[in-house]
Order: C-alpha cells, then sequence, then structure tokens
C-alpha cells in the first residue's frame, strides 16, 4: 500500500512516516466451536517496508515520473514496524527525523483481541498511518433518505461525505467556503450538465433561523428542488461529483454496480465521473490531484465496453487443492484483458472481451449469444483507444501480491 507521508492522530499528535510504500499482512484462523480460544485468532500479523527502488521496479501501469516521485518517499532499512515469530506479534521502534522511536514491545497471538495495527498512535508513526490509511477505505453504499438529509450549519467543520450518502450539503458548503476564487456550484453544475437534464445551477439554501442547510438544484425551467424532491440518479451523481472535488475524501471508494438506477445513455458520463474522482498518474499528487483510487463492481455490458482495458478484472469462482486443508476449495480468481499491463507482467491471467461479455449474459464462462461472441474485438478495443490510464475500477489491487526484495 501507499500511505501519506503524514497525518494526525486523534489527540492532535503529528504523525511523520518512515517510508510511504508498505505492504500488511494478516493470518486468520477458525476455531472450532469447542475451542475456549476466540472464535477468531490471528497467527500472523506484518508490517513490512518496501523500499523505494523495489516500489518503482514493481509499479508497471502507466504513470509520470512526477507523480511517481510524488508518493514514493521516506527510506527504511529492512526491519519491519510489525512483526510475528513464534507466536509472538512484536510492534519494532519506529523513529524519525524529529523523534526516536520507543523500544519493542511484544503480544502473544493467541491472546489478542484485534489486530495490533488497529491499536498503534502517532507514538508508532509509519504504523499509525497504515492504519488511517485503511481506515479511510470505503464502502459507499448511498442510500436515498440520507441523501436527502439537510444538515445543520454546525456540522460544516470537517463535514464529509458518509458511506450511505450523509452531509451533501454541508460538505459542499465547506467546500465552497475554503475555495477562495474558485465557484465549487459551477464547477459542479458543469460537470452535471449531460447527466442531469436541463440542470442550470446547484446551490445549498443557508436558512439562518434554523441554521439549516439544504441542497438545491436550479433548472432552466425557473424551477428550484429542493433535494427531498430530487430523484435518486440525480442525487447519486451529485454525491459522487461532490466527492471527486473534495481532496479531503477517501483514498479507496469502493462502489458495487454503479449503473444501478441511471438511464443507459448516461452510463459512459457515469464512468467519466468516477475516473475523475481516481488520482491522474500523469501528474503528480497534490491538492487538485489527491491519491485516490476507485473500485466497482458491475453486471453491465455498457460499464464493461466504457471502461478502459486496464482498468478491467472479469472475477470468477476457481477451484484448487490446498495442500493446508487437505481439500479442494474455491475461491474468487481475477483474470484481465490481453495485452494489458497486468497481463504482460504476468500479475493476472488473461481473459478476453468476448469472455467478459459472455460471463455478463449467461454467469458461465464460455457460453453466450451468437451476436455476442460475433462482435469483433476490434472495435471493442477501439472504444478506448486513446483512454486516459487511470487508477480506477480494480487497476492495483493485484500489486500487494508481488513478492517484493526487501
Amino acid at each position: 500500500m501507499l500511505v501519506p507521508k503524514e497525518g494526525t492522530d486523534d489527540l492532535g499528535q503529528t504523525a511523520r512516516a518512515k517510508i510511504t510504500s508498505l505492504r500488511y499482512t494478516l493470518h486468520l484462523k477458525l476455531n472450532g466451536a469447542a475451542s475456549q480460544r476466540e472464535t477468531i485468532e490471528i497467527i500472523h500479523e506484518a508490517l513490512i517496508p518496501v523500499t523505494l527502488t523495489n516500489a518503482r521496479k514493481n509499479i508497471f501501469f502507466e504513470r509520470n515520473s512526477a507523480w511517481l516521485d510524488s508518493v514514493l518517499m521516506g527510506r527504511r532499512s529492512g526491519s519491519p514496524f510489525i512483526s510475528t515469530k513464534d507466536g509472538i506479534i512484536k510492534l519494532h521502534a519506529d523513529s524519525t527525523e524529529n523523534k526516536r522511536g520507543g523500544r519493542t514491545t511484544e503480544f502473544i497471538a493467541e491472546k489478542m483481541p484485534r489486530t495490533l495495527l488497529s491499536t498503534v498512535t502517532a507514538e508508532s508513526p509509519t504504523a499509525f498511518l497504515a492504519r488511517q490509511e485503511m481506515r479511510d477505505w470505503i464502502m459507499l453504499q448511498l442510500e436515498p433518505v440520507a441523501l436527502r438529509q439537510p444538515n445543520s450549519i454546525f456540522e460544516v467543520k470537517n463535514a464529509e461525505i458518509k458511506a450511505n450518502g450523509l452531509n451533501l450539503p454541508a460538505t459542499l458548503f465547506r467546500l465552497n467556503a475554503a475555495k477562495t476564487g474558485d465557484d465549487v456550484f459551477q464547477k459542479l453544475t458543469n460537470k452535471l450538465i449531460g447527466l442531469v437534464e436541463d440542470i442550470s445551477d446547484i446551490s445549498v439554501d443557508n436558512d439562518e433561523k434554523r441554521d439549516l442547510l439544504t441542497l438545491q438544484a436550479h433548472f432552466k425551467n425557473g424551477l428550484t428542488l429542493p433535494a427531498h424532491s430530487l430523484s435518486d440518479g440525480t442525487l447519486r451523481f451529485l454525491a459522487l461529483a461532490i466527492i471527486e472535488e473534495d481532496n479531503l475524501s477517501s483514498r479507496l471508494i469502493c462502489l458495487e454496480e454503479p449503473e444501478n438506477g441511471i438511464n443507459p445513455k448516461k452510463i459512459p458520463l457515469m464512468v467519466e465521473l468516477l475516473q475523475g474522482i481516481a488520482t491522474d498518474t500523469e501528474f503528480a499528487v497534490d491538492d487538485d490531484n489527491p491519491l485516490r483510487q476507485v473500485i466497482i463492481n458491475t453486471h453491465s455490458p455498457l460499464v464493461v465496453n466504457t471502461v478502459p482495458d486496464e482498468s478491467l478484472y472479469l472475477a470468477k469462482e476457481k477451484e484448487c487443492y490446498s495442500e493446508l486443508f487437505n481439500k479442494k476449495i474455491r475461491y474468487t480468481g481475477f483474470s484481465a484483458l490481453g495485452d494489458t499491463w497486468k497481463t504482460n507482467h504476468q500479475l493476472a491471467e488473461a481473459t478476453s472481451p468476448g469472455e467478459i461479455i459472455a460471463y455478463l449474459d449467461t454467469g458461465r464462462i464460455g457460453q453466450a449469444t451468437n451476436h455476442e461472441f460475433n462482435e469483433p474485438k476490434g472495435n471493442y478495443q477501439k472504444k478506448h483507444k486513446g483512454s486516459k490510464s487511470k487508477r480506477t475500477v480494480a487497476e492495483n489491487i493485484n500489486q500487494i501480491q508481488i513478492d517484493f526484495d526487501y
């Protein structure tokens, strides 16, 4: 994973990472019903630095050197931040330029009710920032009721859109107040043109008597509608557009089936909006280009035909024999389109557009209508030719499986 170079804990202490490229592993064990131990037991936990040299060698997707320099920072020898040996999990000393790390502390793995990483503070800065990184991952499940909720004016400070869609007006109000010289309302309106018919402006009504903020949409016919009168699709578009504009939003954003409730003609614009949320690897990471990744799943051929080749994975159930369990087990395997960086670097098995469309149509590999199989692969590729390579959908999920040399 890539972590931010600095952050602040709940007590206001500043943490600065020794190195921003890390690998975290966690092995869990499920105990039987008759066991006197915890139902789920930690048997291995580790947080290990990935040297900048190895990180550069193993980031294969298209990116600019300025982007790479802005996310890979720091230095650390091969010594881990967290390690496990003989049932003992250790938190190792972590020093920075301005602060010396404490002594190594040890814990008995089988007695731990939670991971060691979940307990660290800024006293162990690099581990803490890894913890914060994963805490910032979000699974969006935008709910119509939450999207329509107003906010109190007193909720504006540090407001951000929650997983269920709460805080749209407060977040938008904060963004507009903070960005001097930029009309955030107009920027959002420009993004929504084409997605929402006849929209002319977005605003937040500030009812000073009730200290209440309400999201509003203004239309070309002069009609003004508050959030509770807007359609679910319009509010979903608005939420995603606000997330794109907010550089404080989560660094990993997951979303299931974004095509739901969307007019099929608007799906390409929806995908473009999702790509805009993800970091642009052609430019250095900064306030206008935050380090963000977007992962979606879909069962829509329209979405598949819109997403760039480099960003597609086909997830399907597979079976293999496990020596650990002494039996066959089922697991989810990922394959990618041929002649992309994932398959060229042996990070995923190769699949084809026809196989993906067939799977979406029937739920089975190798079965599809003649119409779908007769679609030339060249046409599929042409739709994506020249598309920007973005860190979006599921593009980098396999990076954590690379065997680095430490």
